[in-house]
């Protein structure tokens, strides 16, 4: 490790994550395929909604990624979503699992 590196000694979860949040609000949005083009977009997922950016998380990224997953590469995504559901719902309890390849 470079000289004064400092990571924290231990798990961490997302305590405190409100406070950055509150401080540096971003709206929902996407840029258009160009620079400077950032454009708001009501129907998308953001730190208020965080169900809604699992659930969007899911069903548009990661099944467009892997449309069609066999053996072990499904295997393997299914126990990484399942990971990071736990990751989701232990921050933001009452979100719903997606199990999109069985």
């Amino acid at each position: 490790m470079p000289d004064d590196f400092f990571r924290a000694d231990g798990p961490s979860g997302g305590e405190g994550v409100e406070v950055v949040i509150g401080a540096h609000p971003v709206q929902p949005g996407r840029n258009l395929g160009k620079v400077n083009t950032f454009t708001f977009d009501p129907t998308s997922a953001d730190f208020s909604t965080p169900c809604l950016m699992y659930e969007n998380f899911i069903n548009q990224t990661v099944k467009r990624l892997y449309p069609n997953p066999m053996g072990q590469l499904r295997k393997a995504l299914n126990t990484n979503l399942d990971f990071f559901f736990l990751g989701i719902n232990g921050s933001f309890d009452g979100c719903t699992q997606i199990f999109p390849y069985g």
